[in-house]
């Protein structure tokens, strides 16, 4: 009877201890039919706005992926190939053993890879039932109607892009004028006053928890300073959360102007790396540029940094070209098309997120004798001036 107590007594001490480690994780077990033997797939936290470093990796064997990743608090999880977009996205915290099954097709559309999921079913995740309910369920009604409206003038639209293609510009003044055609901008404004007005009330419904900073983060591409109205109702437990510290760095980012900029290690086309110290060791001036191959506004302004490159390069001009492409073979077939002549490599280590990059092309303009930033996101004519301002002097 002693024994059987003890061995009770035991298994009950057993129960608690794996209880305990759980909470400070979650179990993933996933069917992801489509997906090939093989691919490896990683789980990063979403909706940060950040380059994330994975939290956990599988490999997907006879069409089955499990993962544990290491996670207490409630947390917005993504899984899918490296570099590309998420498969498949759910909220969870620690403790939850979720199930997942899908349907994948793999796409490309030249910028990105992956898989395409339909048929996507979680379970076991109280937490991703209540973003679905408060979060996830704006976007799909959103997602409806866009579907719709662009369902009723698909044909016109059709049309209207064909004539487009082939410079029928006596057929697009037509079509122009058209009722179809007022039909569907008047469509699209009123599609996009919806937007506004559903994602208002979503984030004000949220004001005092930690939900209102998720659903802007997770609803928005990016942020300016017009969205300090939707900060500024938020609590302050809103604002002192998880999210709500993430939101406050995109909406009242802190400035490196005045200040020593991160320095970084960066990796070479051959695989090597090289510190961004000895790129810009003796020079006067030197710019930090943030960019990417898929990025226009990036290509566009690298002739201006090229002029600007042999104006000044003599005088003490350097500038060192970082680039935060996911897929380093669309990195290198960029720099094979740009041949840029100055020192350049791919962020792999978290470099735009340390200079609290946004969006791109960012352009940090530094002193080269004491390290501080003199000008932030500066490009065009307003760099080109400046440039010509310090030089002269």
């Amino acid at each position: 009877m002693k024994k059987t107590i003890l061995s009770l007594a035991w298994a009950l001490l057993s129960a608690g201890a794996a209880y305990a480690q759980n909470a400070n994780e979650c179990v993933v077990n996933a069917t992801l039919n489509g997906v090939p033997d093989g691919t490896e797939m990683e789980a990063i936290l979403g909706a940060t706005h950040r380059n994330e470093k994975p939290l956990a990796k599988g490999v997907v064997k006879g069409g089955k992926l499990s993962l544990t990743i290491p996670v207490t608090e409630v947390r917005y999880i993504g899984v899918g190939p490296k570099g590309c977009p998420f498969t498949f996205s759910f909220m969870t915290k620690g403790g939850e053993n979720v199930q997942v099954s899908l349907d994948a097709k793999p796409f490309n559309d030249g910028t990105n890879g992956g898989f395409q999921s339909e048929n996507v079913k979680i379970r076991g995740s109280a937490m991703n039932e209540e973003c679905k309910a408060k979060v996830e369920s704006v976007r799909a009604s959103l997602d409806k109607i866009y579907a719709d409206y662009h369902k009723q003038y698909e044909a016109f639209t059709e049309k209207l892009n064909k004539a487009y293609a082939a410079k029928d510009t006596a057929l697009v003044k037509k079509l122009k004028q058209s009722e179809d055609y007022e039909g569907f901008h008047q469509a699209e404004d009123q599609f996009f006053k919806t937007v506004q007005s559903s994602y208002e009330k979503l984030y004000a419904d949220n004001k005092d928890s930690w939900w209102g900073p998720f659903a802007m983060l997770y609803t928005m591409s990016y942020f300016t300073k017009e969205n300090q109205k939707e900060w500024a109702m938020f609590s302050d437990a809103a604002k002192n959360s998880f999210y709500g510290k993430l939101l406050n760095e995109q909406i009242n980012p802190k400035g490196f102007t005045g200040e020593a900029l991160p320095q970084f290690d960066l990796q070479q086309a051959d695989g090597s790396k090289k510190s961004m110290a000895s790129c810009v060791k003796g020079k006067k001036y030197y710019l930090v540029d943030f960019w990417a191959s898929w990025c226009g506004p990036c290509r566009k302004e690298i002739p201006n940094l090229k002029k600007l490159y042999e104006l000044y390069k003599s005088k003490g001009l350097e500038i060192v070209s970082v680039s935060i492409d996911q897929k380093e073979d669309a990195w290198k077939k960029a720099l094979a098309e740009e041949k840029l002549p100055w020192p350049n490599g791919l962020d792999r280590a978290g470099i735009a997120d340390s200079y609290k990059v946004r969006f791109i092309p960012a352009i940090f303009l530094v002193d080269g004798a004491t390290g501080k930033c003199i000008a932030e996101n500066i490009r065009g004519a307003e760099l080109a001036n400046k440039l010509a301002e310090l030089f002269i002097k």
